[in-house]
């Protein structure tokens, strides 16, 4: 009988979506993964992506209508399910075609609409782990994210859907204890339960031996459940997950991570570890140094301390590294100068001191550069017009010194300069932003010995959004190189000895909607 192709395997990506702490930033990462995910799929499953003309079995269809009837749907999401249809070929239903029998192999139900403002409106509500599910005996996916379990608990059920390689439960509103029947589940490739809901609904994790029997993992994220009562043997745990990729634990109230290790460390495979937002309460623990394999290492806000070793220059690999808001101490290792495929580095919010660290200036695929408040003193390096690819700079409240090299209109892919609070001084002229055209975002608030110098006849040729140039010498008349910046909605221009009529042109502008602005002696037009 004839066949049709449908090709509807569906993934979500990886961590970190668009959860403000995680940069989301991994794309190579997140390629590997749904590459390898995929070719698991295909070779566990040895199912063929097709489905016949028969339909699905009754059973099953007659259990997704249960299923249906059982929750909630305010935006009629599932209106294609009736009887009257194949269920095969309703929205969010993959059946597979097993040796001539058709069966339902996937369930992707995710909200279309995580992170909107009508979020809410389109998640499906209450019982979405339903025992009708039992019944289907093929599935391998299930993905209920961003829907709304209405705070109540994981049932102990879904340890039974024992072909399950794929479930994503991420930010559904779940509480209570997390069921240790989960480890019963020993084909899952990926585990996402992270709970974006607490600490509103937090749920309780009281141990993680259930993960030992999760041996296949590629992919897991626990990220914002409670794991203080599994935190003494976490690395233990995770460890005997060889295959694991990538591994969010972020803000989880982890209590402590151990210095050293008793024994050997196997993940050997770890691409991506985001710990960021516990309580360590420790100096690095030695063994990270040993997941020579990672692309990303997030730590942030993590109670970190003491020097940051030299041996950060054993992850050769990484190309994403965030540490701020720790308590890190002096002075930045010179190692990092390894570390040459470093596209985004943050270290911002800690007290390394003395100046800049030329080895920064080395790391030619950087991105975004984030080194405030971290007590660095002397000169701007012109070494840093060496870092083309740069999008985002921010050195703000240090103690820098000296002049703005020039060299910094060499960064043509410029969007983001935050200079601010430090003791900065000479002129910024036209010369200075003569070539940063993509330029969108300028702070240098807060340097008093800085000179705006810049022509006010000049037509720059970027479009900026936001402006802070408060305290710094701008006046006395207002600038004229702001007439064409028609995309700001944030200008700030408090302190700058502008003793000047408010231009005509501004009316016609969006100066005068801005959100928030300021001049020193402005009088308005008549």
């Amino acid at each position: 009988m004839a066949t049709a192709w449908r090709s509807r395997l569906r993934f979500l990506e990886p961590w970190p979506r668009h959860h403000p702490h995680h940069c989301h930033c991994l794309p190579l990462v997140k390629l590997c993964w749904v590459i390898i995910l995929a070719f698991f799929l295909v070779e566990v499953t040895g199912v063929e992506a097709r489905v016949s003309s028969k339909g699905c079995l009754q059973r099953e269809r007659d259990a997704l209508l249960l299923f249906k009837s059982a929750i909630k749907d305010p935006s009629a999401r599932l209106s294609s399910w009736h009887a009257q249809v194949d269920c095969c070929a309703w929205t969010g239903v993959v059946c597979h075609n097993r040796t001539g029998s058709i069966r339902v192999a996937e369930l992707n139900l995710q909200n279309p609409n995580a992170y909107q403002l009508n979020e809410s409106d389109t998640a499906l509500r209450g019982e979405l782990l339903h025992p009708s599910l039992l019944s289907l005996t093929h599935l391998h996916t299930l993905n209920l994210s961003y829907n709304d379990f209405e705070a109540t608990q994981i049932p102990p059920l879904i340890g039974s859907l024992h072909k399950l390689r794929y479930l994503d439960l991420s930010e559904s509103n779940f509480s209570g204890i997390l069921p240790p029947h989960i480890g019963n589940l020993t084909h899952l490739l990926h585990l996402d339960l992270m709970s974006y809901h607490y600490p509103y609904s937090a749920t309780l994790v009281h141990s993680l031996d259930w993960l030992s029997g999760l041996s296949s993992l590629i992919y897991l994220d626990l990220s914002f459940l409670d794991l203080s009562a599994a935190s003494h043997n976490l690395v233990s745990t995770v460890n005997m997950l060889p295959s694991l990729q990538q591994l969010n634990l972020y803000d989880c109230r982890i209590k402590s991570i151990p210095r050293s290790l008793d024994f050997h460390l196997n993940l050997t495979s770890l691409a991506s570890l985001n710990l960021g937002m516990n309580n360590f309460n420790s100096s690095f623990p030695n063994w990270l140094w040993n997941l020579t394999s990672l692309l990303s290492l997030q730590l942030d806000d993590s109670n970190i301390q003491g020097p940051l070793p030299n041996e950060i220059g054993n992850l050769i690999g990484l190309t994403y590294l965030d540490l701020h808001f720790n308590l890190l101490s002096g002075p930045f290792p010179d190692a990092i100068w390894k570390l040459k495929h470093l596209t985004n580095l943050d270290v911002s919010f800690n007290i390394f001191g003395n100046s800049l660290p030329i080895g920064i200036m080395n790391l030619s695929s950087l991105s975004s550069l984030k080194l405030d408040n971290c007590s660095f003193t002397g000169l701007i390096p012109t070494e840093l017009g060496n870092l083309t690819t740069l999008n985002t700079i921010s050195l703000s409240y240090n103690s820098l010194s000296g002049p703005i090299p020039v060299e910094i209109g060499q960064l043509v892919e410029l969007k983001f300069l935050d200079l601010s609070v430090n003791s900065l001084q000479g002129d910024i002229s036209e010369f200075h932003l003569f070539n940063l055209t993509k330029l969108e975002v300028l702070f240098m608030f807060d340097n008093p010995f800085i000179t705006i110098a810049i022509d006010h006849t000049w037509t720059p040729l970027f479009q900026l959004q936001a402006l802070n140039l408060g305290s710094c010498k701008l006046g006395p008349k207002f600038p004229g190189w702001l007439r064409t910046q028609q995309s700001i909605t944030d200008i700030v221009l408090y302190n700058t000895s502008i003793e000047d009529n408010l231009p005509e042109w501004t009316t016609s502008t969006n100066l005068i909607h801005t959100k928030s602005t300021s001049f020193n002696s402005v009088k308005q037009s008549c």
